[in-house]
């Protein structure tokens, strides 16, 4: 299958102003598995999305050498153009022998036999201005959300165990909505459910996501007030939750982002899809599962608590 220079290897991320946080994207010229391919340069680009999913501006950002790391400020590049809403980037790198130009970035290339850029990952970093700093690694799936003539539409689920808030601590699921194919225009729609520690369920919803969008969850304001406090530790005020997830209609990639302002921390965590760990091997097992699965959790939700 023909690909773009663009998707080669590329790295979705949520630039999160809404939560006064500051991103870096960490890019790598090494394969993660060292010795398997040789290192070569890599030209790096950003294509930079508005809060509603269209293409603002596309920008290169540099060379990553053979054999060395980059960091890119992306909140520096981005400022101006987004300066107060969340919103999507993309981050590409594309092999120095390519000779890639911001014109000739979308043209098609044939696979090279024996290489596998899926594999390389991103480094995701927030912090805040004069604070600490979270990041977390992770890679995107090959074609994610490409056209699929005569087949299903990619799907998601997902779950978390680390939305945990209380008076300092504030937790928020980041949903990342975007695709290897550039005229990829389809909104999806994304149901959820938090429990409690004792499987309890205390909220249900759905969300919807543009094509090259986000979408952040702030979990204190979705959940009501009286199960934050049922589920109050008594030592130390924190109130734990469970998070699950799914939509029919499209691949997301979630980052899950924990904060204490009044300390200037951050941490962060990417959920793997379910799949990866749980799942058959075999693609059409594994579909058959997980459509299961997604049917069970919406009957559960049917019968709970809902906006």
């Amino acid at each position: 299958m023909q690909n773009s220079l663009l998707n080669l290897i590329s790295t979705p991320a949520p630039v999160l102003n809404t939560l006064g946080l500051n991103l870096r994207l960490g890019l790598s010229s090494e394969y993660p598995v060292v010795g398997r391919y040789p290192s070569e340069p890599y030209e790096a680009f950003l294509s930079i999305y508005s809060p509603k999913g269209s293409m603002l501006k596309r920008t290169h950002v540099g060379q990553i050498a053979a054999n060395r790391r980059k960091y890119v400020d992306v909140t520096a590049i981005t400022q101006k153009l987004v300066p107060n809403d969340d919103h999507l980037v993309v981050v590409h790198r594309i092999p120095s022998r390519f000779e890639p130009t911001l014109d000739s970035v979308d043209l098609p290339v044939e696979p090279e036999e024996g290489m596998d850029y899926s594999m390389f990952r991103g480094l995701v970093e927030y912090s805040y201005t004069e604070g600490g700093n979270g990041s977390v690694i992770y890679e995107t799936a090959p074609n994610l959300n490409a056209p699929r003539p005569g087949r299903k539409s990619s799907n998601t689920l997902m779950f978390t165990s680390q939305t945990v808030i209380s008076d300092v601590v504030e937790s928020y699921v980041v949903l990342i909505h975007s695709s290897v194919d550039s005229s990829y225009t389809n909104e999806c729609t994304f149901n959820f459910s938090f429990s409690n520690y004792q499987g309890e369920q205390v909220w249900s919803d759905q969300v919807t996501v543009p094509a090259f969008g986000v979408k952040v969850l702030d979990v204190a304001r979705i959940i009501p007030p009286e199960a934050i406090q049922a589920a109050r530790d008594l030592q130390d005020g924190l109130s734990s939750f469970s998070f699950v997830g799914y939509s029919d209609d499209a691949a997301l990639q979630f980052v899950v982002v924990s904060v204490t302002p009044s300390l200037g921390a951050v941490s962060v965590e990417h959920t793997h899809p379910t799949q990866t760990y749980l799942f058959p091997l075999d693609s059409e097992h594994s579909r058959t599962v997980k459509e299961a699965a997604q049917a069970g959790w919406n009957r559960i939700w049917r019968g709970g608590h809902h906006a």
